[in-house]
This record gives C-alpha cells, structure tokens and sequence, in this order.
C-alpha cells in the first residue's frame, strides 16, 4: 500500500515539475517539488523503506532532465540522509524546525548542483543569476515548502486509511463467503 502512494506520489510530482509548472511564468524558479517529498521521507518514513524509493526517484528525474547523469540520484541520497540525520539534531518546536529543515534541503540541492555544473562546465553560469535564483527558491521552500510536507503527511495518512478500510472489507466478504 504505501509504495503504491509512494508512486503515485512520485510520478504526480515529477509530471508537474516537467510539464504544468515551466507554463506558469510565476513558478519559473519554484524549487524542486520531488526534492520536498525525499524531505517528507526523510522526516517522516523509516530508512529501510525510502531509501529504494529515493534511488528511484532520482534515476527517473535523471532520465528526465538534461543535468549530468546521477545528478538527481546523488542529491537525492544526501537530501534524504541529510534531513534524517538533522531531524534528529534540531531540538526546537515542529512549527519552526520544518521550514528550516526544508530550506536547508532545498538549499542542499542546489549547492550540489552549482558544483556539480561548476566542475563539469567551468564559467557557464553568471554568479548573480544563480545567487538570485537560489534565493528565490529559498523563499518559495521556506514560505510554501512545510505546507507541501504536511500535505503529504496527511495524504499518505488518507492513503492508508481508504486501501484499510477497502482491504478490511474485502477480507470481511471472503470470510463471509466461507
């Protein structure tokens, strides 16, 4: 039940990123949506089972984009290690921790990308750009980024609770058939 919202979740995410988001001129330089769910993976799910959906999610958005291969996976291993381990560090209220830990992994990402594109094409970015882009993003993921995390808390809890209650009732007919 739960990697079957994990792929729904996951291909909705990445449909919108690539073809609904690029045609709204306001959302030019929204930060990575399926990088928000590995934060909700990271925060939320145990690691033995994200870690395979993360490593997939990221060859999917690596096949998808035009970055260096393993880009996204890469970002996305460290994103969702990153946020584990720093939910554990940060001790403050969940209200002020969650736009933190979102703009620091939102904030992760590109820092992995600005490197990553750094190494590979020397001077093929303008500082200026990428620093007002970054900001930009920051923005976005401290501003709308935790209601995206409790959005798919609370929808993978709705998930669960409809495949529950339609799995319990269909046993209750086997057993009633018997």
């Amino acid at each position: 039940m739960t990697y079957g919202f994990y792929l729904l979740a996951c291909l909705f995410l990445i449909v919108l990123q690539t073809a609904v988001m690029p045609t709204i001129p306001v959302l030019d330089r929204f930060f990575d949506l399926p990088a928000v769910f590995v934060i909700y993976l990271g925060l939320f799910r145990p690691i033995r089972e994200c870690l395979p959906v993360t490593i997939v999610l990221g060859i999917i958005a690596d096949n998808l984009s035009g970055a260096p291969f393993m880009l996204y996976t890469t970002s996305f291993i460290w994103l969702y290690l990153g946020v584990y381990w720093l939910k554990g560090v940060l001790q403050v209220g969940m209200r002020f921790r969650l736009p933190l830990i979102v703009s620091a992994g939102v904030l992760l990402e590109n820092i992995i990308f600005i490197v990553t594109v750094g190494l590979l094409e020397p001077g093929s970015q303008s500082p200026v750009a990428t620093a007002g882009t970054v900001i930009t993003q920051l923005l976005w993921a401290f501003i709308i980024g935790p209601f995206l995390v409790i959005g798919f808390k609370y929808s993978h809890n709705f998930w669960d609770k409809l495949l529950g209650e339609v799995l319990i009732k269909r046993t209750d007919l086997t057993e009633l058939e018997k």
